[in-house]
């Protein structure tokens, strides 16, 4: 299907909700070059190309290329062609490729590695939990990474997705619009346009002779152009498929999952790190009281909840600390089954004894509320009919819950992010490591208040602890230090879990050779080609 008539589909199924489908197609051919376009569609509009956010992960992989590669479990060279770690395990020497140009002409080396060191600094700022404390120049080829700690996942976390690499020269002289909008790496794509509020326009890298060795070609994409839209809407996503006007969707309705399964080429990839999960407010509040915590959790039916939501195409996740994907992660799925019974008299222990005219509970006069903002642009559509079912499950116990929905600038403004402001938070956090306890747990972050610890958790010798399982050399050693931390704050209902954060993708039947890598489920669209449909 031409550009001009995938557009055209689009356009109609925006007006129109008639839809057909279409049977599979399975005919395979040799892989070549084209002016063809690949159209994908996604769902949340990140405010620059690359940062911190994983939505923002996923157009940077477009466009720079990393330091190593995560294969199924294994690190490869990618821009490193190896590296060894001194015997602290704080210093890793990496070798680099001597034949890598960025799309401006600007000279892959080891002064554009350490050029870009400051803007991993300031534009994704996480280097307090990587343990990142600076990049060195050995020689034009060769550097070192420096660490405050060991980290054993320091490769899984440089392949992730944010640790890209831009030119030089474009970090000097371009305006912070530019770098926002239009960055020059390495990749297989550049940024020819991004329009506000529609999409992105990626050409593809005419010179590009560096993928990974996991990759399925090395040279240049097969399809000149990607056409990344931005579609919020999920049933809009899938019609687009199945009429013929998107090569690649990006979270499909649930209800449609199954189908899609069946009659086309799909994708699921668990995110890592922490699963979609509630975490309470432990600093002021109803829920600095544990039994408040542990009532809450008991009150509800997840497993029924996300069931009934995402009819199979999401997994339950017990655990509030740690994804089933991450590295080390200890399964608590029974901790807390649903028994309204044992909420209704752990609340009754508490004190929240009282009623008001509505059936909540009171103590002291006052309602058992609690307030949960959340992020449209992070909770989707179907996140928030599982907040609604919530809702309604715990006032059958009595609480109060108060759903608070906020714009996507609203909350990256900050909005209902302090002690003061809500009882309850929801959301995830992708990361390959189990030192995501730091992340979401450590009171501070280079010094100052660390926003992601959403339940405002503060325990120096908790945090004592998550270091001392990172820093542990002695891998069964290792994982026995986390089991014990994700038991802990479990058993102490810091965060209890709703279901794993998962990318769903679904394909067009005459379209092949896409990919996710195993890192952070990022797609790969370098691989992919159409081949003619069977007559």
């Amino acid at each position: 299907m031409t550009t001009m008539r995938k557009a055209g589909a689009l356009a109609a199924l925006l007006i129109s909700p008639w839809l057909l489908t279409t049977a599979p197609r399975a005919q395979t051919e040799t892989p070549t070059r084209s002016d063809d376009t690949l159209v994908y569609l996604h769902e949340q509009e990140p405010p620059c190309l690359w940062g911190g956010w994983v939505q923002q992960a996923y157009t940077a992989r477009q466009v720079f290329d990393y330091l190593v590669s995560y294969d199924n479990g294994n690190i490869r060279p990618w821009l490193a062609t190896h590296w060894q770690t001194s015997a602290d395990r704080k210093t890793i020497t990496f070798t680099l490729r001597r034949d890598v140009t960025f799309t401006d002409g600007d000279t892959f080396n080891a002064d554009a590695v350490v050029a870009n060191f400051p803007v991993w600094q300031k534009g994704i700022g996480w280097h307090g939990f990587t343990y990142m404390t600076g990049i060195t120049k050995v020689d034009d080829y060769t550097v070192q990474l420096h660490l405050s700690e060991p980290n054993p996942e320091i490769y899984n976390i440089l392949a992730n997705g944010h640790y890209g690499f831009q030119s030089p020269r474009s970090l000097l002289h371009n305006s912070a619009e530019q770098k926002c909008q239009q960055p020059v790496g390495t990749g297989p794509w550049k940024v020819e346009k991004w329009v506000r509020g529609e999409g992105i326009r990626f050409v593809r890298n005419e010179d590009y002779r560096w993928a990974p060795p996991n990759a399925h070609h090395n040279g240049p994409a097969y399809v000149k152009y990607l056409q990344w839209q931005f579609v919020p809407d999920a049933t809009t996503r899938w019609g687009a498929l199945v009429s013929g006007g998107a090569d690649v969707i990006y979270q499909p309705p649930s209800a449609q999952w199954q189908a899609l399964q069946r009659d086309y080429p799909t994708f699921s990839y668990v995110a890592t790190g922490r699963p979609q999960a509630f975490s309470f407010n432990v600093q002021r509040g109803p829920f600095t009281d544990l039994r408040v915590r542990q009532a809450f959790a008991w009150a509800l039916d997840r497993k029924q909840i996300v069931k009934t939501v995402f009819k199979g195409a999401v997994p339950y996740e017990g655990n509030g600390s740690l994804s089933k994907s991450t590295p080390l992660y200890l399964n608590v799925d029974d901790r807390y089954a649903y028994d309204p019974a044992k909420a209704n008299q752990l609340l009754d222990d508490a004190g929240w004894t009282g009623r008001d005219a509505q059936g909540y509970r009171t103590k002291d006069g006052q309602p058992l509320l609690a307030r949960l903002p959340f992020i449209q642009a992070i909770i989707d559509q179907e996140g928030a009919l599982m907040l609604q079912a919530v809702q309604a499950q715990v006032r059958q116990v009595g609480i109060k819950l108060v759903l608070i929905p906020l714009t996507q600038t609203e909350g990256f403004a900050g909005a209902y992010s302090r002690p003061a402001d809500k009882e309850i938070s929801f959301g995830y956090w992708v990361w390959p490591s189990p030192n995501i306890l730091d992340i979401v747990y450590n009171a501070t972050l280079n010094g100052a208040f660390n926003g992601n610890n959403t339940s405002f958790f503060n325990n120096p010798q908790i945090e004592a602890q998550i270091i001392a399982a990172q820093r542990e050399p002695d891998a069964a050693v290792r994982q026995q230090k986390f089991a014990v931390l994700q038991q802990w704050f479990d058993d102490q209902a810091i965060a209890v879990g709703g279901y794993n954060f998962t990318y769903n993708v679904a394909t067009a039947n005459n379209l092949r050779g896409v990919w996710q890598d195993q890192g952070n489920g990022l797609l790969n669209f370098n691989d992919a080609y159409f081949v003619q449909e069977r007559p």
